[in-house]
């Protein structure tokens, strides 16, 4: 039974490996997903001694080596023409050895840079060289992998998932009080994001909205710090906010990420970091919605609240310019096998 795609990533809805499998699904791609989510196959995990050891093994728990032999079953039963690995997850070598004798091309969807401490893993680092195809989502980063002798590196984009990132339920909306925001940001707590996020905080009589985690480990003051949200309420919280934060983390090479898809499509106004990619994605996008430096943005995010129908106009043009096909993961899918095979 040959199989095309078989996906090594997180099934959780709201992560790449899922949102990859439904778009296969949508293009009659045969598909089937091993899920490296830690909860679902490394119990010692929920454990102290399994923690320490994770720490210790470059980010392997204990159940690591038996989760690969298990990859390596499905490789050899399946014979899936294309294997797609999501994000910094290492494999053993006997993995990459029955791809190659299963005829299967091996590819990574890069979308952190593993060079850095919290992410960096030793055992994915030997693995660069032995894919047939790197895909990562920071330009930046491409010659660092072919320097580090990667095969084939090229940029791909992240992308947006229509059965998740979409506009709220009509339903919802008028229930929508308690996500109502002037200028809100999504996202895990870093002090790399205090500047921009301190600048606006600056600013008199704003309704400043936090959701993530490891907010209450970060002194932000002017900010009402909120949990992770998903779902409806992710969408709710982009849709109610009046300015949504397209930040950047430079320390992971980003110059553009998920969340530049994901405002736009739950018909957010979003407010980007001034990149390369941002200008690419959003060709003819008002100058107004992108900033250079935290004072800029604090600027441009006062005039924006005192300029409604400019901010429902830029709300509108971002919706337009990235709802498209040639956005989705169904169209990066399609590019991939376009690429390998």
């Amino acid at each position: 039974m040959r199989i095309q795609l078989l996906i090594i990533g997180s099934n959780y809805y709201y992560e790449l490996g899922s949102m990859l499998l439904r778009a296969a699904n949508s293009l009659g791609i045969i598909t089937k997903i091993c899920s490296n989510n830690l909860s679902d196959y490394a119990n010692s995990m929920n454990h102290i001694p399994g923690k320490f050891f994770f720490k210790i093994s470059g980010k392997r728990p204990l159940e690591w080596w038996d989760f690969n032999k298990e990859i390596i079953r499905q490789i050899n039963h399946l014979q899936p023409k294309v294997i797609l690995v999501t994000g910094v997850f290492p494999l053993m070598d006997k993995v990459f050895d029955s791809a190659r004798k299963n005829n299967s091309k091996i590819v990574n969807y890069l979308t952190d840079n593993p060079y850095i401490f919290r992410h960096r893993s030793p055992s994915f680092i030997d693995n660069i060289g032995k894919y047939d195809l790197i895909l990562s989502t920071k330009r930046r980063l491409v010659p660092t992998l072919i320097t580090k002798g990667a095969k084939r590196v090229e940029f791909m984009f992240f992308a947006f998932d229509p059965s998740w990132h979409h506009l709220p339920d009509p339903n919802l909306i008028n229930d929508s009080n308690s996500f109502m925001a002037d200028i809100s940001f999504i996202g895990s707590g870093s002090i790399e994001r205090l500047p921009a996020l301190k600048a606006l905080s600056c600013l008199n009589n704003l309704n400043l909205q936090l959701y993530g985690h490891g907010w209450s480990n970060v002194n932000v003051s002017g900010w009402h710090k909120n949990p992770a949200i998903q779902g409806d309420e992710f969408r709710l919280a982009i849709y109610s906010s009046k300015i949504s934060l397209g930040l950047l983390r430079k320390s992971n090479s980003d110059d553009s990420t998920q969340r530049t898809f994901e405002i736009a499509t739950c018909g957010g106004c979003g407010i980007y970091e001034d990149t390369p990619e941002h200008r690419d994605l959003l060709i003819d996008y008002p100058e107004y919605g992108f900033f250079n430096s935290p004072l800029d943005l604090a600027h441009k995010c006062q005039w924006l609240l005192h300029h409604p129908q400019e901010l429902q106009e830029m709300r509108q043009k971002g919706f337009d310019l990235i709802v498209k096909y040639t956005n989705t993961y169904a169209s990066r899918l399609e590019k991939i096998f376009e690429l390998v095979l």
